[in-house]
C-alpha cells in the first residue's frame, strides 16, 4: 500500500514542499529511507517506530520504503518524524487518511509519542499556502507563530495519537486564531523603518521572519557583532 503525506523542508529562510511516500510490500521486514536524508532523518525510523508503539499503534511488518521527494533536495532535521509516522500507521492499517491531501504536516516525535517543536513554522505555513494547501498540522508550541499567515488553518497537536485521529476525522480540532497584528506590534518602539533600507532583500526577509517568530537575531558587519533580543 502507498500512502502520501505532504511536509516541508527549510532552505535558508524559505521552505519547500516535500512529499513523503510510504510504500509497503513483499520482502524482508525492514525500513528504508531514501531521498537524500541526513543523519537525523535516517535515525527517524527508530524514533518513529518507538513512538508508534507507545501510542498504541502498529507499523508495517513488511518491507517499508520511505521516499522523501524531490530527491535532489537534502532533507535535514527531525521535523519529518510526524509525517513519516502518520504514513506508516496508515500503511499498516491499510486505511485512507481523508485530510492528508489538504494538509502539510511537520513535527519531531519523542519516544513517548509526544510532539516536540520544530524550526521554521512561519516559512512552512507560507509555503503551504503557496502550494494551495488548506491547513498545517504542527506542534502546538509552533502554532501561534504559524497562525500569523492568513489563508491557511493552523492546527497545533501535542501527541501522535491526537494528530492521527484528527487527520482521519476521528476527532476535530479548533484552528489556532491568527494574531498577526498583536504579535507584530508587540514591543514596537522605533523611529526607523525598513522602507528606508535600499536593497538587501534577503537580509530584510530573514529579519522579518525572526521577528515574527519571536527569535533572537545576530547581526554582523564591519563593527563588532550585535545580538538583539526580540520581545
Amino acid at each position: 500500500m502507498l500512502t502520501k503525506v505532504f511536509s516541508a523542508a527549510l532552505q535558508g529562510v524559505d521552505a519547500v514542499q516535500i512529499e513523503i511516500e510510504v510504500n509497503t510490500g513483499a520482502g524482508d521486514p525492514k525500513i528504508i529511507v531514501v531521498g537524500l536524508p541526513d543523519t537525523a532523518v535516517k535515525e527517524s525510523k527508530d524514533r518513529v517506530t518507538t513512538a508508534i508503539a507507545n501510542s498504541a499503534f502498529m507499523w508495517p511488518r513488511q518491507r517499508t520504503t520511505i521516499n522523501l521527494a524531490p530527491a535532489d533536495i537534502k532533507k535535514e532535521g527531525p521535523s519529518f518524524d510526524l509525517p513519516i509516522a502518520i504514513g506508516m500507521i496508515a500503511a499498516a492499517r491499510r486505511e485512507d487518511v481523508p485530510r492528508l491531501e489538504r494538509c502539510v504536516v511537520v513535527g519531531e516525535l519523542a519516544l513517548t509519542g509526544e510532539i516536540r517543536p520544530v524550526k521554521g513554522a512561519l516559512p512552512i505555513a507560507l509555503e503551504a499556502r503557496s502550494q494551495g494547501k488548506k491547513a498545517v498540522v504542527l506542534p502546538a508550541a509552533n502554532a501561534p507563530e504559524a497562525a500569523i499567515v492568513e489563508g491557511v488553518d493552523v492546527y497545533g497537536v501535542t501527541n501522535l495519537r491526537q494528530a492521527y485521529e484528527f487527520l482521519t476525522r476521528q476527532a476535530d480540532l479548533v484552528p489556532v486564531p491568527g494574531n498577526a497584528a498583536e504579535r507584530l506590534s508587540a514591543g514596537l518602539s522605533s523611529d526607523v523603518d525598513f522602507s528606508e533600507v535600499k536593497g538587501q532583500f534577503q537580509v530584510k526577509r530573514a529579519i522579518e521572519i525572526a521577528v515574527s517568530g519571536g527569535h533572537n537575531i545576530l547581526m554582523m558587519g564591519n563593527n563588532n557583532p550585535q545580538t538583539f533580543q526580540v520581545n
